[in-house]
Protein backbone atom coordinates (compact mmCIF):
# COMPACT_ATOMS: atom_id res chain seq x y z
CA UNK A 1 0.00 0.00 0.00
CA UNK A 2 1.39 3.40 -1.02
CA UNK A 3 1.74 6.07 1.64
CA UNK A 4 2.39 9.03 -0.69
CA UNK A 5 0.43 12.18 0.05
CA UNK A 6 -2.14 13.68 -2.28
CA UNK A 7 0.25 16.58 -2.94
CA UNK A 8 3.03 14.18 -3.98
CA UNK A 9 0.67 12.40 -6.39
CA UNK A 10 -0.44 15.74 -7.87
CA UNK A 11 3.20 16.82 -8.34
CA UNK A 12 3.98 13.51 -10.08
CA UNK A 13 0.95 13.87 -12.36
CA UNK A 14 1.81 17.49 -13.22
CA UNK A 15 5.39 16.52 -14.03
CA UNK A 16 4.15 13.77 -16.34
CA UNK A 17 1.59 16.09 -17.93
CA UNK A 18 4.21 18.66 -18.93
CA UNK A 19 6.82 16.25 -20.25
CA UNK A 20 7.37 16.56 -23.99
CA UNK A 21 5.49 13.55 -25.34
CA UNK A 22 5.01 15.17 -28.73
CA UNK A 23 5.47 13.37 -32.00
CA UNK A 24 8.78 14.24 -33.64
CA UNK A 25 8.93 16.97 -36.25
CA UNK A 26 7.71 20.48 -36.87
CA UNK A 27 4.10 21.58 -36.37
CA UNK A 28 1.92 22.40 -39.39
CA UNK A 29 -1.66 23.61 -39.56
CA UNK A 30 -3.74 21.41 -41.83
CA UNK A 31 -6.60 22.97 -43.79
CA UNK A 32 -8.97 22.31 -46.68
CA UNK A 33 -7.99 24.70 -49.48
CA UNK A 34 -10.47 23.53 -52.11
CA UNK A 35 -12.93 20.65 -52.25
CA UNK A 36 -10.16 18.59 -53.84
CA UNK A 37 -7.08 19.80 -51.97
CA UNK A 38 -5.93 19.61 -48.36
CA UNK A 39 -2.78 21.61 -47.58
CA UNK A 40 -0.30 22.38 -44.81
CA UNK A 41 1.38 25.56 -43.53
CA UNK A 42 4.13 25.75 -40.94
CA UNK A 43 2.94 26.92 -37.52
CA UNK A 44 6.03 29.14 -37.12
CA UNK A 45 4.21 32.40 -37.96
CA UNK A 46 0.65 31.30 -37.12
CA UNK A 47 -0.72 33.48 -34.31
CA UNK A 48 -4.19 31.99 -34.04
CA UNK A 49 -7.03 30.48 -35.98
CA UNK A 50 -10.45 32.09 -35.98
CA UNK A 51 -13.96 31.20 -36.95
CA UNK A 52 -15.82 34.46 -37.52
CA UNK A 53 -19.24 35.47 -38.76
CA UNK A 54 -19.33 37.17 -42.17
CA UNK A 55 -20.56 40.39 -40.53
CA UNK A 56 -17.32 40.69 -38.51
CA UNK A 57 -15.31 41.36 -41.68
CA UNK A 58 -15.57 44.80 -43.27
CA UNK A 59 -15.47 44.54 -47.08
CA UNK A 60 -13.05 46.79 -48.94
CA UNK A 61 -14.29 48.32 -52.21
CA UNK A 62 -12.21 48.26 -55.39
CA UNK A 63 -9.93 45.45 -54.24
CA UNK A 64 -9.07 42.20 -56.04
CA UNK A 65 -11.57 39.38 -55.53
CA UNK A 66 -9.09 37.54 -53.30
CA UNK A 67 -9.38 40.33 -50.68
CA UNK A 68 -12.34 39.59 -48.40
CA UNK A 69 -11.91 42.62 -46.16
CA UNK A 70 -10.48 43.76 -42.84
CA UNK A 71 -11.06 42.46 -39.33
CA UNK A 72 -9.87 43.23 -35.82
CA UNK A 73 -8.62 40.56 -33.43
CA UNK A 74 -6.50 40.90 -30.28
CA UNK A 75 -5.94 44.63 -30.83
CA UNK A 76 -4.71 44.15 -34.41
CA UNK A 77 -6.53 45.19 -37.56
CA UNK A 78 -5.56 43.15 -40.60
CA UNK A 79 -6.63 42.17 -44.07
CA UNK A 80 -8.24 38.78 -44.77
CA UNK A 81 -7.62 37.02 -48.07
CA UNK A 82 -9.41 34.11 -49.70
CA UNK A 83 -6.34 31.89 -50.16
CA UNK A 84 -7.92 29.74 -52.88
CA UNK A 85 -8.91 32.78 -54.98
CA UNK A 86 -5.50 34.34 -54.45
CA UNK A 87 -3.96 31.15 -55.86
CA UNK A 88 -6.49 31.18 -58.74
CA UNK A 89 -8.12 27.97 -57.53
CA UNK A 90 -11.86 27.32 -57.13
CA UNK A 91 -12.97 28.81 -53.82
CA UNK A 92 -15.29 27.10 -51.38
CA UNK A 93 -16.10 30.49 -49.83
CA UNK A 94 -18.71 31.68 -52.32
CA UNK A 95 -21.55 32.46 -49.86
CA UNK A 96 -20.29 31.53 -46.41
CA UNK A 97 -21.98 32.36 -43.13
CA UNK A 98 -18.68 32.02 -41.33
CA UNK A 99 -15.04 32.25 -42.30
CA UNK A 100 -12.31 29.98 -40.96
CA UNK A 101 -9.16 32.08 -40.85
CA UNK A 102 -5.50 31.38 -40.19
CA UNK A 103 -3.94 34.54 -38.70
CA UNK A 104 -0.26 34.99 -39.53
CA UNK A 105 2.36 37.47 -38.35
CA UNK A 106 5.51 38.48 -40.18
CA UNK A 107 8.83 38.46 -38.36
CA UNK A 108 9.81 41.88 -39.69
CA UNK A 109 9.59 45.01 -37.54
CA UNK A 110 6.97 46.32 -37.31
CA UNK A 111 5.05 43.04 -37.48
CA UNK A 112 2.37 42.77 -40.11
CA UNK A 113 -0.67 40.59 -39.54
CA UNK A 114 -2.90 39.06 -42.20
CA UNK A 115 -5.53 36.37 -42.39
CA UNK A 116 -5.97 33.51 -44.83
CA UNK A 117 -9.56 32.32 -45.17
CA UNK A 118 -9.79 28.62 -46.00
CA UNK A 119 -12.64 26.17 -46.54
CA UNK A 120 -12.00 24.44 -43.20
CA UNK A 121 -9.36 24.12 -40.52
CA UNK A 122 -8.46 20.50 -39.80
CA UNK A 123 -6.03 20.69 -36.91
CA UNK A 124 -2.31 20.48 -36.37
CA UNK A 125 0.03 17.73 -37.55
CA UNK A 126 3.72 17.14 -36.85
CA UNK A 127 6.06 16.16 -39.66
CA UNK A 128 9.77 15.40 -39.70
CA UNK A 129 11.50 17.63 -42.26
CA UNK A 130 12.71 14.52 -44.09
CA UNK A 131 9.10 13.62 -44.88
CA UNK A 132 8.63 16.76 -47.01
CA UNK A 133 9.38 15.98 -50.64
CA UNK A 134 10.68 18.59 -53.04
CA UNK A 135 8.77 17.29 -56.08
CA UNK A 136 5.87 19.62 -56.92
CA UNK A 137 4.73 18.04 -60.19
CA UNK A 138 1.40 16.92 -58.68
CA UNK A 139 0.20 20.51 -58.28
CA UNK A 140 -1.02 23.24 -60.65
CA UNK A 141 1.65 25.69 -61.85
CA UNK A 142 -0.18 28.64 -60.26
CA UNK A 143 0.48 27.37 -56.71
CA UNK A 144 4.00 25.96 -57.03
CA UNK A 145 5.74 29.35 -56.48
CA UNK A 146 4.20 29.39 -52.98
CA UNK A 147 5.21 25.87 -51.97
CA UNK A 148 8.25 24.55 -50.14
CA UNK A 149 7.37 20.93 -50.83
CA UNK A 150 4.74 18.24 -50.55
CA UNK A 151 3.85 15.40 -48.22
CA UNK A 152 2.24 12.06 -48.96
CA UNK A 153 -0.52 11.71 -46.36
CA UNK A 154 -3.43 9.28 -46.50
CA UNK A 155 -2.45 8.26 -50.03
CA UNK A 156 -2.74 11.87 -51.29
CA UNK A 157 -0.08 14.45 -52.02
CA UNK A 158 -0.56 17.54 -49.85
CA UNK A 159 1.13 20.81 -50.73
CA UNK A 160 3.17 22.48 -47.98
CA UNK A 161 2.95 26.25 -48.30
CA UNK A 162 5.90 28.53 -47.53
CA UNK A 163 4.91 31.51 -45.39
CA UNK A 164 7.45 34.03 -46.74
CA UNK A 165 6.46 33.42 -50.37
CA UNK A 166 2.78 33.93 -49.57
CA UNK A 167 3.34 37.01 -47.41
CA UNK A 168 5.57 38.64 -50.02
CA UNK A 169 2.97 38.10 -52.75
CA UNK A 170 0.10 39.31 -50.53
CA UNK A 171 1.96 42.52 -49.72
CA UNK A 172 1.69 43.42 -53.42
CA UNK A 173 -2.06 42.70 -53.46
CA UNK A 174 -2.93 44.83 -50.46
Amino acid sequence: MSTSSAAARVRANIKELFQANLAPGDAYIRFQLTSEMTALLSMDQVQESLIVEVEQITPLPSMPESVIGIISSRNHVFCVFDLARFLKLPSGLITPRQYQIIVLQTTSEPSIYFGLAVTSLQGIVRLPTAQIQSSLTAFPDNITPYLCGAVLKEEKMMPVFEFNRISEALSYVS
